[in-house]
């Protein structure tokens, strides 16, 4: 279920008991004690145990006043301490669990002496940690505005949603996710008050809503009586505000109304919320109440970022990046890029992003402080291995690489995709194809993997190169309307033996065209099972806001007629890979080689060479 609560961290709660333990640096050394410490060398190393219930926490240390973080390791479940060994010095060591910061600790590393410091968590409040608040942009300016969009939303989604939902209901939603919102904000800002120190709460948290001194906020509602009547009350410290419904949608809004103005009003005494925010927070209620993860709000920011992904370029510096184990890593550079050409290399680190550090951010907002202007600076501090190397990179314009090709050996020909986003998809896999046809390619691996999907557009083009003319390619059916069928257009086709790499993260476009090629038995599927995504999102602008939604208004069928919606699409040849093979494998198949071994493109390999053999003459 998508939950406003699930999108947040499972242990919010910070550390409630803190046992620090700095040992002797006289008896380690073997001084007596009243002896003046020896001076620390410059090599000098402490050993640290960090233990956190429960396990799984990261741990990271800063030493003095650099402002990026070491990343040290996690901690093991089951209550297991995590020990190392770490320079000597004045530093802060920072555990952080499912990416939220619950103890920040300084510490006075002696050379030769030990420290432990122990983290208990309790699961007792749970925070909307992808719902920005603080800093959103006000694509409304006042209440009636944010309730006019409000109900602009509410309007596509009884028109047009996949599924009949109940206006009244997603109505009350969307109150009871506002106030739970702002209670959840409340307490965090509370735990973090006691147990975070300013200067941390300042550099870690810079963009919370700071609710801590209001009272809750407490909903009720009383069952609805045998005429669908029922009461309400709105309710904080001593003030509340109260009212009926019954059967009439109206009578619901004004809830949402009366709601918002005793939120606004009455409640915020500091005015330190927003109408964009009480609108975000109850859009999110409207949401939620879907149970549907595949439909999204896009602020102007969202919009902004998916029309620069469409087009199939940006302003940036050019890097392919992830974390690896809670550190920005580079995956690789893109060619010709301003990040290759200032000599960044796959593996290091990016410490910070004009002066802001990364070791807490999370993946997109990193790739966003990276995009901008073209012709505009970006300071990065990169480390590799123990260098720190601070570079001014002048963003440019970065295409994206969607598709890349290669000849592998026996004439088998490999093209990846790793989006269907990006308008045009079908020319540059023809492409490919085309350039590989002239070096002698026989066979064809179509790697998959990786592939969240994207327009539905772009997958039928793609198959319409290998479905023959009048074969159906996909078919959509929606609560109104009939069903849509698309079928492949006549032409030259591809006709060769073609396997097909698929994994758990080949979702909506890539089960559209790994399911048709397997239909038509024109592929065989290899790798594992697929996501299970099987609906089709239509883009509504919402003017003048500049928002939209992404709404689910149909499924989508393959050609046998089955949807691979929350059941994926099982291959033919089921091939695991080890998970410490994955991000390494399919981050570097477009933006550089990969060395390591690969199970499933050799298992596909191998197929397609079997075929090969007894389709030759003899």
């Amino acid at each position: 279920m998508r939950s406003w609560a699930v999108a947040g961290p499972r242990f919010a709660v910070a550390a409630a008991t803190l046992l620090l333990l700095l040992g002797s640096p006289a008896y380690a050394q073997g001084q007596a004690p009243g002896q003046p410490e020896a001076p620390p060398r410059a090599t000098a190393r402490v050993r640290l145990v960090v233990a956190s219930e429960p396990g799984e926490s990261s741990v990271f240390v800063r030493y003095g006043d650099k402002p990026e973080g070491r990343f040290l390791g996690r901690t093991p479940a089951g209550g297991v301490p995590l020990e190392l060994d770490v320079e000597a010095g004045p530093a802060e060591v920072v555990v952080v669990k499912d990416g939220f910061v619950c103890k920040v600790e300084p510490l006075e590393l002696r050379s030769g002496s030990s420290a432990r410091l122990e983290v208990r968590l309790t699961p007792d409040v749970h925070v909307p940690r992808d719902l920005v608040l603080k800093g959103l942009p006000s694509f409304v300016k006042d209440p009636a505005q944010g309730e006019e969009l409000y109900v602009a939303l509410l309007a596509h989604v009884v028109r047009s949603y996949v599924e009949e939902k109940d206006p009244r209901r997603l109505v009350d939603g969307s109150v009871d996710v506002l106030v739970g919102i702002l209670n959840a904000v409340r307490s965090r800002e509370l735990l973090l008050r006691r147990e975070l120190p300013a200067d941390a709460r300042r550099r870690y948290y810079p963009d919370e809503l700071d609710l801590s001194g209001y009272a809750p906020l407490a909903l009720t509602r009383s069952p609805a009586d045998a005429q669908g009547r029922s009461t309400w009350s709105l309710a904080a410290g001593g003030v509340a505000v109260e009212g009926t419904t019954d059967g009439d949608l109206d009578s619901h809004l004004a809830v949402l109304q009366k709601a918002w103005a005793f939120v606004k009003h009455q409640w915020d005494a500091r005015k330190v919320l927003s109408d964009a925010v009480i609108t975000s927070c109850l859009v999110e209620g409207l949401i939620d109440g879907l149970d549907d993860k595949h439909t999204h709000f896009l602020s102007p920011t969202d919009v902004e970022e998916m029309s620069e992904e469409t087009a199939g370029a940006f302003g940036g510096v050019g890097l392919v990046v992830g974390l690896e184990d809670g550190v920005l890593t580079v995956k690789a550079p893109m060619d010709g890029s301003p990040a290759a050409r200032a000599g960044i290399k796959k593996g290091d680190v990016i410490v910070s992003i004009d002066g802001q550090a990364t070791e807490r951010m999370k993946l997109q907002d990193a790739v966003k402080a990276m995009r901008g202007e073209v012709d505009s600076p970006v300071e990065l501090v990169m480390a590799r291995g123990e260098k720190r190397m601070t570079l001014t990179v002048v963003r440019a314009r970065v295409a994206l690489k969607t598709v890349a090709s290669r000849l592998l050996p026996g004439d088998i020909g490999l093209v990846r995709i790793t989006s269907f986003m990006h308008e045009g998809l079908h020319d540059e896999v023809q492409a490919a194809l085309e350039q590989m046809k002239a070096k002698g390619m026989k066979a064809l691996v179509i790697d998959l993997r990786n592939n969240p999907g994207g327009l539905l557009e772009e997958a039928y083009t793609v198959a319409d190169l290998f479905v023959p003319a009048d074969g159906v390619v996909v078919s959509t059916r929606s609560r109104i309307g009939a069903p849509r069928v698309l079928r492949a257009t006549s032409g030259q086709k591809w006709t060769l033996p073609i396997a097909v790499l698929v994994d758990a993260t080949s979702a909506s476009a890539s089960e559209i065209l790994a399911g048709v090629l397997r239909d038509h038995r024109l592929a065989t599927l290899v790798g594992q099972k697929t996501f299970g995504k099987g609906s089709v999102q239509r883009v509504l602008p919402l003017d003048p806001y500049g928002c939209a939604l992404a709404l689910t208004v149909a499924t989508y069928h393959l050609p046998n007629g089955a949807t691979p919606h929350k059941v994926g699409v099982t291959p033919d040849v089921l091939v695991e890979l080890p998970e410490d093979q994955t991000g390494v494998l399919l981050d570097t198949a477009v933006y550089g080689d990969s060395q390591e071994k690969d199970a499933q493109l050799e298992a596909a390999s191998a197929l397609l060479r079997e075929r090969l053999a007894v389709s030759r003459p003899r």
